[in-house]
């Protein structure tokens, strides 16, 4: 029995994940089926939820009773909240093609999801299909990480513009904060690993990258900001620009050139092409 209770809660998730695939309808595909254990992750246990990713082929799913059979052959997914004593857990089923399609994409959604990829566990994956969604979430397009580190830029520079209002009233400018400081540490994750964890990890995550060690005291300075330290909000007003400067230098490396990162604020108003 563990002392800590992210690992409590781990082993809790593992527990209830094993009874439902030795229960109807589960266990008659047992041997088809990959179950991964999403949320918490195992380095970053910040959360009191359960979440799962249940894949099967679509052929050994056509004859599983209603919502799953039907949802699956039809390429839909079924997401559940079942009741599980002392757990909140959300069960995502899907077939094996439509969670590899989703991991192909670059949705905002999709990038959560990549970096969730990499930090499942498997409760049972005869197929070991984890291995294989953890490779498909590590290959992006060729021109998808230009894409989206120039779309979160973009973001960067207008959230931090917004923190003006901090230095006026730290009131009105509490949604301002909240949304520089989840800008930053997507693009610091981004910039390191190619995707970006959901929102509840994205601070703990962002931390262990190369801007988001060189932003820290600015990022903490924001978490105090929305708490109503006035003091806090107005150093993290001040050096808004200093952190835009620290991403373009970072961003630099790959895209020194790019009119995008050289004047983001004249880019955004471009008329789409």
């Amino acid at each position: 029995m563990t002392s800590d209770p992210a690992d409590a809660l781990r082993e809790q998730a593992r527990e209830w994940g094993r009874a439902l695939l030795s229960g109807t309808p589960w266990s008659t595909v047992s041997d088809r089926v990959t179950l991964l254990l999403v949320e918490p992750p195992a380095k970053f246990p910040a959360t009191s939820s359960v979440a799962f990713w249940l894949t099967i082929d679509t052929p050994s799913a056509r004859n599983l009773p209603e919502p799953y059979g039907p949802a699956i052959s039809a390429d839909r997914a079924v997401v559940e909240h079942p009741r599980a004593e002392g757990l909140r857990v959300t069960l995502s089923v899907m077939s094996d093609d439509a969670l590899h399609r989703f991991l192909s994409g670059t949705t905002p959604a999709a990038i959560e999801a990549r970096w969730q990829a990499r930090h499942t566990e498997a409760v049972s994956d005869r197929l070991r299909r984890g291995e294989q969604y953890a490779l498909r979430a590590n290959l992006l397009p060729d021109d998808a990480p230009e894409r989206i580190s120039r779309t979160l830029f973009l973001d960067l520079v207008s959230s931090v513009r917004a923190l003006r209002s901090l230095e006026v009233s730290p009131a009105p400018g509490l949604a301002a904060a909240g949304g520089a400081s989840a800008a930053a540490c997507r693009l610091a994750c981004f910039d390191d690993e190619g995707s970006y964890p959901p929102l509840e990890h994205l601070r703990a995550v962002a931390s262990e990258t190369r801007l988001g060690r060189r932003i820290g005291t600015w990022l903490d300075d924001l978490v105090k900001a929305v708490g109503g330290d006035d003091a806090a909000a107005r150093r993290a007003a001040s050096a808004a620009d200093q952190v835009v400067e620290e991403a373009r230098v970072i961003l630099g490396e790959l895209y020194r050139d790019r009119p995008w990162l050289r004047t983001p604020e004249a880019f955004a108003l471009r008329a789409p092409r």
